[in-house]
C-alpha cells in the first residue's frame, strides 16, 4: 500500500487515501507503520508540537530505508526538514535535505525542486544569503505554481538583505508577471516584494503595500509572516517621518511576535526531540524578533493582558 503526498506550501506532505484488498503480504505491516508516523508527523505539526512531528518525520524515515523506499525517504525527509525549520533548527533542515537528496539518489530518485526551497529557507534563516539566493532560483523552477511563489519570497526576502539587486529584480519581475487570479498567499508575498522594491524611493506607498501584505496574512492565520509584514510597514512610516506610526506599527508586530513565542512554548514545552534537546516550536526566533520591534518602538508591553504577579 502507498499513499502518494499532496504538496502543501513550507508544511508537511498532506496524506491522500490508500488502497488495498483484503489480503496484503507481510511487509505491508511496515507501509502501514510508515503511514502511521507519518500521519502522527502530520497532527503534530498542525498542532504546533514540532519536536513530536520530528520525532514521527525521523521514525517514517528510517522505515522508509528499511523497505528501500527512496519514494518514501523523500517524502518522510522533506516533512523532517519542514519541522526542524518549524522548531527554530535551519541547521538540521540543511543537514536533513542534504541527506534526504543522497537517500533518494542512490535509490535512483530524482531530486524534487521542493528541497531547494526548503533549504533555500533554512539559509536564509541562517543569513547564508548567496547560498539562499541560488537555491531560490532553483525552486522557481518548479512546475508546483505555489512553489514557484514561495521560492520567489525567498529569493527577494534573501536578495533584499544580502543587497543583491539583480536579484531581487528577479523576484520583483516574477510577481509582477503572475497571472491572476491569484491566491491570498501570492497577493501578500507580491505585495511585500513590491513594498520592498519602492522602500527607498516611495516610503508611503511601500507602507500601503506593506499593510496590505500583513492584512492578507492575518486572514491566512500566518502570524509570522504579518509580523515581519507590519514591521516593514513601520520601517516604511519611519522613512516617512510618521514616528508615532512606525511606533505603532513596531508595537503591533512585537506583541504579536512575542504572543507567538508565548503559543509555542505552551504547546511544545513538554516534548522532546531524539536525544537529549528541547525545541521550543519557533520561540527562540519569535522572541528575538519581538525584542527587536519592541526596541524601535520605544518599549512596549509584550504582554498588556497578563495575570499580575502575586506580591
Amino acid at each position: 500500500m502507498r499513499r502518494v503526498g499532496s504538496l502543501a506550501l513550507l508544511a508537511p506532505l498532506l496524506l491522500a487515501g490508500c488502497g488495498g484488498g483484503a489480503v496484503e503480504a507481510p511487509s505491508a505491516r511496515d507501509d502501514a507503520a510508515w503511514d502511521q508516523a507519518m500521519t502522527a508527523g502530520q497532527d503534530s505539526f498542525e498542532l504546533g508540537r514540532y519536536s513530536v512531528a520530528i520525532t514521527q518525520y525521523r521514525k517514517a524515515a528510517d522505515l522508509a530505508l528499511l523497505r528501500d523506499d527512496g519514494v518514501a525517504a523523500s517524502e518522510a525527509g522533506y516533512d523532517l526538514a519542514v519541522s526542524q525549520l518549524a522548531g527554530d533548527d535551519p541547521a538540521a533542515a540543511v543537514k536533513t535535505v542534504q541527506t534526504t537528496r543522497q537517500a533518494a539518489t542512490v535509490r535512483g530518485q530524482t531530486a524534487r525542486p521542493e528541497f531547494d526551497l526548503i533549504e533555500a529557507a533554512a539559509r536564509y534563516r541562517l543569513k547564508q544569503y548567496p547560498q539562499a539566493i541560488a537555491l531560490a532560483s532553483g525552486g522557481m523552477a518548479s512546475t508546483d505554481t505555489a512553489y514557484a511563489a514561495r521560492s520567489a519570497l525567498v529569493l527577494g526576502l534573501a536578495a533584499d538583505a544580502g543587497q543583491d539587486a539583480t536579484s531581487f529584480q528577479k523576484a520583483l519581475t516574477y510577481f509582477n508577471g503572475l497571472k491572476p487570479p491569484l491566491s491570498r498567499t501570492e497577493q501578500a508575498d507580491k505585495a511585500e516584494i513590491q513594498a520592498r522594491a519602492v522602500l527607498a524611493s516611495s516610503p508611503a506607498q511601500a507602507e500601503q503595500l506593506a499593510e496590505q501584505a500583513a492584512s492578507l496574512r492575518r486572514d491566512d492565520a500566518s502570524y509570522r509572516d504579518m509580523s515581519r509584514a507590519l514591521a516593514l510597514a513601520g520601517q516604511a512610516a519611519d522613512r516617512s517621518g510618521d514616528h508615532q506610526k512606525a511606533a505603532s506599527l513596531w508595537a503591533r508586530a512585537a506583541q504579536s511576535a512575542s504572543m507567538q513565542a508565548n503559543s509555542a512554548n505552551t504547546v511544545d514545552a513538554a516534548t522532546v526531540t531524539q536525544g537529549s534537546s528541547l525545541l521550543r516550536g519557533g520561540a527562540t526566533t519569535a522572541e528575538s524578533d519581538a525584542a527587536q520591534w519592541a526596541h524601535l518602538a520605544g518599549g512596549v508591553s509584550l504582554h498588556p493582558f497578563a495575570e499580575p504577579k502575586k506580591q
